[in-house]
């Protein structure tokens, strides 16, 4: 669990491990400077957006311990492997 501070005070969100470690993963190709596909510009409607989800990035990255082990590859692999189970078929990302 982390809390985003700001002038209303701190909300506080709670992720399945495996729901940490794949979006740690998917925020952090998207952040980081890496050769990967990442959302357009014209995704977010300000720059605000990319903040928050950069100081996400950034807590999942100091309350993770899997991306710094010697089997994150594999540990990242069954996580996703356990939530795509939960998608339903038929389902698309704008249902």
């Amino acid at each position: 669990m982390f809390g985003i501070g700001g002038r209303s005070g701190v909300t506080k969100l709670e992720l399945e491990r495996d729901q940490a470690l794949v979006l740690f993963e998917l925020l952090s190709r998207w952040i980081d400077d890496h050769p990967q596909p990442t959302p357009s510009a014209d995704c977010f409607q300000s720059p605000a957006e990319l903040v928050v989800l950069s100081q996400i990035d950034e807590k999942l990255k100091a309350s993770l311990s899997e991306p710094f082990q010697t089997d994150y590859l594999e540990i990242l692999s069954a996580a996703r492997e356990r939530l795509s189970k939960e998608f339903v078929v038929g389902e698309t990302l704008n249902d």
